[in-house]
């Protein structure tokens, strides 16, 4: 990647926006209207803005941290913004103007609140203040930023609004639903408020009872009404809580030749003890307007609220108590805590930070505060680079260092992030820990920055804790850098201990921006790699700085000092002698003297003190030589030291004297009761326990050196040994008793809480997999070990990982095992059974992470008996033992792990574009519709009908809008209710589409880009065309375009021309930019005609890749021209992943290739059917990617994309060699499915036209029955058994009489007739009735009675409003059926298909349609379950409604007598009856988390599949009025139903029975595990009698 692009070269500025943001109000229109209570008649408008203001509740200005809110309510007359302006113009409103550059109000939110006050206009309104209280009340609790805080509320209200503002406090009071806002009621200003009325407002009621309109609130304003007294009467009850500031006019107003008061001083005021009562020389108007920030009214309100502001700030009240510190202290502590989760930190980042400078001496370090290089980079100096490297020997207390510039920094009241690199702590020594731990920091310090993580975490925007590349791209370059934070300082020590170094050159220093207000000092060795590294850089990039003897020799001098005192010599002299020498050999090094010193503690006197300096080496390495030969003479404890020392040198992190203690019982079987002392005894000169009673060396340097492979001694560290020796202890633990799975489902925990394993188990579970990866692959234990784990425990290791809600450690262990299943296969038979299993679990852990990630972090037990049943059958996760498994899948055929994770066939029409959006994916096809599909399950959402052939589709981010786009018109859609919100005119024949924030973009074949305004109700833009060449100003290209690629991020545009270069277009300047393309030999650009484009989308990123119709795939740099890589690969179409980590290319006979985009490193090939791929497209999570070909859309999950999310040691790291897969195509799918009545096997329709048998027992496919020419739309049988009639797509109808013979099982005996049903319209049901010999038909429009001869009796068409009738057989009556339409059921007779009887159903159907009519049995009851789904949506259950038969009764003898009279007559019955539903709250709390119903048992237990795909049941009977209790069986792997909009699946008794492709899969003994879940009813009443299920009374 070339080093000059800049991570803001392409980036358009932003406007700039303070903490502080000033929203603009929403927009109203409204009349002006003289008002005697409100606002003078000499207002006028300068055309700036809507000068009444907006209705409602509208936010003004709100602070980064608002710890206050103010809410201004209007008078009557007046206007949210007018009333509070003295002329129209803006600088006039002081609540927004004002207000928030006054240094008091600082953390001051302010709100105005505007209703219908214009007295008027001549509509009656019957709005009181009443009505207008709780409207204020309402909008509050609602408000996004005053319904979800603790903040302290103070009103002010301007007459008229005193009074709504104290009804709303009253009615407050009075809800519990809103206590909690109530308690938040703090002060109340009223201006010239009529507490008691006023006279103006009876002379205001006669004016507008002439003008023949009438206003309630008027009347509540007269003296004396009954609504002001009961306002004040109960307002006194409640007024001791808050605190009350009244201002009173003094001035009389002036109307026409009239002067008066209009409220006067007794009516202004309450009266109350604490009420504050102030006089301003102002009348009703000017109370609340001003001319300037200096007119005296104005200052004696502000300084009321200020003086209000103080109060609160200084916890002046007992109700809001703590509201200044406490509400700001929970905030940011919650949103901490949720960004610590987000970001995978730990709270123990400020660890290292205590421990340096609970190391440093007090005086030491403060000569590097003078250094004139940190003292500029410090001061953002200009012209002084941003990056200051500062270098020294090993163990010259540089760590020291960095603590004491931390303190300095943080001293000037500087924000200032860290990171301390260890190379002992393996997740210490990423450079991924580093960037999420200094993105915490900074949002811990940084409100801008804070905010915009937050909202990553609310957009689920997901990443590999340990892949840098991604954190660099997700956290820093599209969120951090892109908030206008302040200066900001990072300190990062020991980056010569940074495994990963290059990346934090290559990915970061270099990319850079100088713009950026980021100071970065660095503390390392001084390295060759790092020499060269900073080099790279350039001299403008960085200073350095190197720590030199002299400037260290000062502090150790302070240091020997304090230890001297304790040294055993004669007399002062003496001492001062012994200090000098160790000043002289110390070299400078600060570990060297500790060592030393701590050496000479223990001399026993004085010569053997000067011995010991003698002794004693200048270098740290000969000083540790002298350490070890002095460890080696030990006598005993020599097995401790080492074993010490190796997991010392060689864990991933440093462990607790607890975790090191089980380590050491496991590896050399033994315990120690005092092992810190041990340690120090046995290790205490390279060995230290800090205060947190962590087990780590004493430095880097010490590791180094015994990790030498040159070290000859006992004691020295073999790195694999120490590896396998650490794996071997891992494995012992994780192969033993503490971790073996249950044996049954019924044990209730699985293995032992977190709590009760052993402390050494957290180790173990995270770390092993590494160790393995380093292990010593001829160690015919640790290999031995391995399969015994996989083979026995590994599900409880699973289980663990999948309580901490990441799966990312199954990755990591697939790739550490791939690792050393490579090293072992070098030296074993490959067919070992322990080599092959480690080879199958390398697959199946990727696998599982992916498939069932949903349902193990919901429920990580699943593990043991619901996952391993729907692996594939040959997978070695399929075959692990588990005793306790009672679950099992009979059925699908397929043995392997597939790629592919859904085909979609549209047998409608042929696919023309594809599109992901955060919670969808869209295809469109040439027949004018857009399929709609969930992002997670694939299942199918919604139909949208764009009315011709889709061209382009585009989600907007983070919204709900989707663009679809054809030849001629363009529609805007709001996904979620499915209606287009716009409908535009498309440019001629649009070639690209895209969103540039709020504007639409679409390119023309005819070389100009038409744009819309979303924010200004899609207007359209003027055009903007553009050339290929710089010559032409203001002209586009006459030539179409052969492909174009649009570039938001770097605010580009590609375009390829036949003949011509590659043309760039800069989309800021609307300029021509320059070309590219790939080189010739000859060095000139090809002309080469191009058949795709695309940009790499990150901003980082500058490259473009394009794809040649000769077969080459160039990737470019377009900014400098250059031509990177390119190679013959046949690619047609092209798409990148959205953080342009990856590119996808679609290449002949239906071949997809996945690239590394930066390098075009070939990592996957997937071949399927030679469908020729129009397009490709990934998911914005990038675990997934879609083409369409033909009539398909297939979607795929290879592994490879799960694998890329675990980021690699550089020290580790492989080569990722090319994964070659292919899929084979599913031609057939079932597309219905019934159950033979007497439980004899399932019939099937499939879409090829075939009619098949299966077995109930085994799953398999009996025979094919037979077959129809086009798809099986229907499937159903006689209640014998014995006829079996079906429905094809043209409505071709066959009607088979079945018989069953010993041999082979039912056949089809004999056709009893084959017709077809002409209407044009697709039928949905059949009902058959054997008793009758006949039958209904129903499509949406009509419904049509045959009888089994193939003969239409009659017709019944329902042109008024067609919709979803569900027809039924009588419960009762085998002569009747009944036919549920809306919110009615009718009763008819199959014998002349009459209505005999009509039931109005007291259920709610809006927006709702129905799903399925489901009849049970409850004890001796019968009751008919209504599933709804969304009305023309998605197929979901939307509702649940249970009715008792007993009112679709026909024994009532007057309702007979009504049938029979109305028959006479020729006319229908009426409605007799009302049936009510039973359990409404529970079914509908229910109806929340269910997708589909799959059946009713005979017990009456509704068996049903939940939206996260889960299988659940309930007892219909044992539902109460307060919770709903179901059970949670088992999980139903999403791609099971992916591509699917009706799920095809039947209850079999115990069994479940699922259609899957051209396959039945019948769960066998799902429904035996039991998980309860507990759901609250919303709305349930205490004693509802429909609300239990009981059998009825005999007689």
């Amino acid at each position: 990647m070339p080093d000059s692009i800049s991570i803001r070269s392409f980036r358009r500025k932003d406007t700039d926006l303070s903490s502080a943001t000033t929203l603009s109000p929403r927009l109203g229109t409204f009349t002006s209207g003289t008002s005697i209570f409100s606002e003078a008649s000499d207002v006028t408008d300068d055309g700036k803005d809507n000068p009444k203001g907006p209705l409602g509740l509208t936010l003004l200005h709100s602070p980064s941290e608002p710890l206050i809110d103010f809410v201004f309510v209007h008078g009557l007359g007046g206007g949210s913004r007018k009333t509070w302006s003295k002329t129209s113009s803006i600088t006039h409103y002081w609540p927004q103007e004002w207000l928030p550059k006054d240094s008091a109000f600082n953390d001051v939110r302010v709100h105005s609140y505007g209703y219908n006050s214009d007295w008027a206009k001549g509509k009656d309104n019957c709005l009181n203040i009443h009505h207008l209280g709780k409207s204020l009340l309402g909008e509050m609790s609602i408000s996004p930023f005053l319904g979800n805080t603790d903040t302290p509320i103070v009103f002010v209200g301007h007459s008229m609004g005193g009074l709504v503002i104290k009804k709303a406090y009253m009615l407050a009071r009075q809800d519990a639903a809103y206590h909690a806002l109530a308690k938040r009621f703090h002060t109340i200003y009223f201006l010239a408020t009529p507490h008691r009325g006023s006279d103006s407002a009876r002379i205001l009621k006669n004016i507008l009872q002439i003008a023949y309109s009438s206003r309630a609130y008027v009347a509540d304003l007269e003296r004396g009404s009954g609504a002001i007294q009961s306002i004040n009467d109960e307002f006194r009850n409640y007024s001791t809580d808050i605190e009350i500031w009244s201002f009173y006019e003094t001035q009389k107003l002036h109307i026409g030749v009239f002067s008066t008061l209009v409220v006067d001083p007794e009516s202004a005021t309450l009266g109350y003890r604490k009420e504050k009562q102030m006089p301003m020389n102002a009348d009703h108007r000017t109370i609340c307007k001003f001319e300037t920030p200096t007119d005296p009214n104005y200052i004696i309100l502000r300084n009321a609220f200020a003086a209000t502001i103080q109060g609160i700030s200084r916890l002046g009240t007992a109700n809001h108590i703590v509201y200044v510190l406490k509400s700001k202290e929970r905030l940011w502590r919650g949103q901490t805590k949720d960004l610590e989760k987000f970001l995978g930190v730990t709270n123990t980042l400020e660890d290292d930070l205590i421990t340096v400078e609970d190391t440093r001496m007090s005086g030491t370090c403060e000569w590097f505060s003078s250094k004139q290089s940190y003292l500029k980079w410090r001061d953002f100096a200009p012209d002084v680079p941003g990056i200051l490297w500062v270098t020294g020997n090993p163990a010259t207390g540089k760590s020291i260092l960095a603590g004491y510039a931390i303190d300095q920094l943080r001293k000037t009241s500087a924000t200032c992030s860290y990171f301390f690199f260890k190379y002992g702590d393996r997740s210490k020594s990423r450079l991924s820990t580093c960037l999420r731990s200094l993105a915490f920091q900074m949002a811990c310090t940084k409100v801008e920055v804070r905010e915009i993580l937050l909202e990553m975490q609310k957009d689920e925007v997901t990443f590999d804790n340990d892949n840098e590349h991604t954190i660099w791209r997700k956290l820093f370059i599209s969120g951090i850098f892109q908030t206008k934070f302040p200066t900001h300082y990072w300190v990062i020590d020991a980056l010569d201990e940074c495994v990963n170094l290059a990346l934090f050159f290559d990915l970061m220093l270099t990319k850079l921006d100088a713009s950026i207000p980021l100071r970065i000092l660095i503390m390392s060795r001084e390295t060759s790699d790092l020499e060269k590294c900073f080099s790279s850089l350039g001299p403008h990039r960085f200073q350095s700085e190197r720590i030199t003897t002299a400037d260290t020799l000062p502090d150790i001098k302070l240091l020997v000092d304090a230890r001297a005192n304790s040294l055993l010599v004669k007399n002062d002299g003496d001492r001062t002698v012994l200090i000098e020498k160790i000043l002289k050999k110390s070299n400078g090094s600060f570990l060297w003297t500790v060592l030393v010193l701590n050496e000479l503690s223990n001399a026993y006197g004085e010569e053997e003190m000067y011995q010991v300096l003698d002794e004693v080496p200048r270098d740290m390495e000969p000083l540790y030589q002298r350490t070890l030969a002095l460890m080696s003479q030990a006598t005993r404890g020599k097995r401790l030291a080492k074993a010490i020392l190796t997991w010392a040198t060689c864990a991933i992190r440093p462990l607790t004297t607890e975790e090191l203690d089980g380590a050491l019982q496991i590896g050399i079987k033994d315990g120690f009761a005092k092992l810190e002392e041990s340690i120090v005894a046995l290790c205490g000169q390279l060995i230290t326990v800090d205060k947190f009673k962590r087990v780590q060396m004493v430095h880097e340097t010490a590791r180094e050196f015994l990790l030498s492979d040159t070290l000859k001694s006992e004691l020295a560290i073999n790195k694999m040994e120490a590896h396998t020796q650490i794996a071997r202890a891992c494995l012992v633990y994780l192969t033993g008793e503490e971790m073996k799975p249950p044996r049954t489902s019924r044990r209730g925990l699985a293995i032992p809480s977190a709590k009760e394993r052993a402390v050494f188990s957290l180790y173990a579970c995270t770390a092993f997999s590494y160790h393995i990866s380093k292990a010593n692959p001829h160690a015919n234990d640790i290999l031995i070990l391995v399969d015994k784990f996989l083979k026995s425990n590994v599900l409880s290791w699973i289980e663990i990982i999948a309580q901490t809600k990441s799966l990312i450690p199954l990755i990591r262990l697939a790739r550490n095992l791939r690792i050393y299943f490579n090293s072992c296969a070098a030296q074993r038979s490959p067919l070992g059974g322990e080599i092959r299993t480690i080879k199958g679990w390398t697959t199946d852990l990727i696998r599982i992470a992916a498939k069932f990630a949903d349902a193990l972090i919901l429920l990580p037990s699943a593990v043991y008996w619901l996952i391993l049943p729907f692996c594939p059958t040959e997978s070695t996760v399929y075959k692990t033992t588990n005793p306790g498994r009672k679950l099992s899948v009979v059925g699908p055929t397929y043995a392997q792990w597939d790629d592919r994770l859904s085909c979609i066939d549209f047998h409608q029409g042929q696919t023309s574009a594809i599109c992901y959006g955060e919670d969808f994916f869209a295809v469109g096809l040439n027949t004018g519709t857009v399929a709609l599909y969930h992002a997670t399950s694939y299942q199918e959402y919604k139909i949208l009908i764009h009315g011709e052939a889709v061209r382009l589709l585009q989600f907007k981010s983070k919204t709900d809008l989707m663009v679809s786009c054809g030849m001629k018109t363009i529609r805007i859609w709001d996904i979620r209710s499915g209606q287009t919100i716009h409908n535009l005119e498309a440019p001629p024949r649009p070639i690209a589409l895209s969103f540039d924030k709020n504007l639409l973009l679409v390119a023309s074949y005819k070389n100009y880009l038409a744009s819309w305004d979303l924010d200004d109700d899609c207007t359209k833009m003027p055009s903007r065309p553009w050339n290929d060449s710089g010559d032409q100003i203001n002209t586009q290209s006459s030539r179409p375009p052969c492909a174009i690629s649009i570039s938001v991020s770097h605010k580009m545009m590609a375009i390829a021309y036949s003949g011509r270069p590659i043309t760039l277009w800069d989309l800021e300047e609307d300029a021509y930019y320059g070309s590219c393309g790939k080189k010739l030999p000859s060095g000139e650009t090809s002309t080469h005609l191009v058949t795709a484009l695309v940009f790499n989308p990150n901003p980082a990123i500058g490259l473009l890749a394009a794809s040649y119709l000769d077969g080459e795939l160039a990737l470019l740099d377009p900014f400098d021209d250059q031509d990177l890589e390119s190679f013959r690969a046949h690619c047609h179409t092209l798409a990148a992943n959205p953080d342009g980590r990856l590119l996808a290319g679609g290449a002949g006979s239906g071949t997809i290739e996945i690239y590394e985009f930066d390098t075009l490193r070939l990592l996957y090939r997937i071949k399927s059917s030679n469908f020729y791929i129009k397009q490709l497209v990934f998911s914005r999570d990038s675990l997934h990617f879609a083409d369409i070909r033909g009539s398909q859309c297939n979607v795929w999950e290879p592994a490879v994309l799960l694998r890329d999310l675990v980021g690699d040691d550089s020290s580790e790291s492989t080569s990722t060699s090319l994964i070659e897969a292919a899929s084979s195509d599913t031609k057939v799918k079932i597309s219905a499915m019934i159950l033979h009545p007497k439980g004899e096997g399932v019939f099937c329709g499939k879409d090829d036209g075939s009619v098949s048998l299966y077995s109930l027992k085994t799953g398999s496919q009996l025979q094919t029955l037979y077959r129809h020419k086009s798809l099986v739309r229907i499937l159903t049988t006689w209640p014998q058994g014995n006829v079996i009639m079906s429905v094809d797509a043209s409505n071709a109808i066959f009607a088979w009489n079945l018989k069953k013979s010993q041999k082979e099982g039912w056949v089809a005996e004999k056709l009893l007739f084959q017709s077809r049903l002409d209407c044009g319209k697709s039928m949905v049901q059949v009902l058959l009735d054997d008793a009758a010999s006949k039958f209904i038909l129903s499509t949406r429009e009509s419904d049509y009675l045959w009888t089994i001869d193939g003969l239409q009796q009659d017709e019944r068409t329902y042109s008024d409003s067609p919709g979803i009738r569900k027809w039924m057989r009588h419960q009762y009556s085998p002569s009747h059926m009944i036919c549920i339409e809306g919110a009615a059921a009718h009763i008819y007779s199959w014998n002349d298909w009459s209505r005999v009887r009509s039931i109005s159903l007291a259920t709610d159907m809006t927006g709702s349609q129905l799903k399925s009519v489901t009849p049970c049995i409850l004890g001796r009851r019968q009751l008919i379950l209504l599933e709804l789904c969304e009305l023309n949506g998605s197929v979901d259950t939307h509702g649940l409604h249970l009715l008792d038969t007993i009112s679709f009764s026909l024994e009532d003898t007057a309702a007979e007598e009504a049938i029979s009279t109305a028959s006479k007559d020729g006319k229908h019955a009426a409605a007799a009856t009302i049936s009510l539903p039973l359990l409404d709250p529970q079914l509908a709390t229910l109806a929340h988390v269910m997708a589909h119903v799959i059946g009713i048992g005979n017990a009456g237990k509704l068996v049903f599949l939940d939206k996260r795909s889960w299988v659940c049941s309930v007892d219909l009977g044992s539902l109460d009025n307060a919770s709903v209790s179901y059970s949670r069986h088992f999980f139903v792997p999403y791609d099971w139903f992916a591509g699917a909009r009706d799920i095809i699946c039947a209850l079999a008794q115990r069994d479940v029975v699922f259609a899957r492709n051209n396959d039945v899969a019948i769960v066998k003994g799902g429904l035996e595990y039991v998980e309860i879940v507990n759901a609250a009813v919303q709305g349930a009443e205490s004693n509802v009698v429909e609300g239990r299920i009981t059998a009825p009374a005999a007689g």
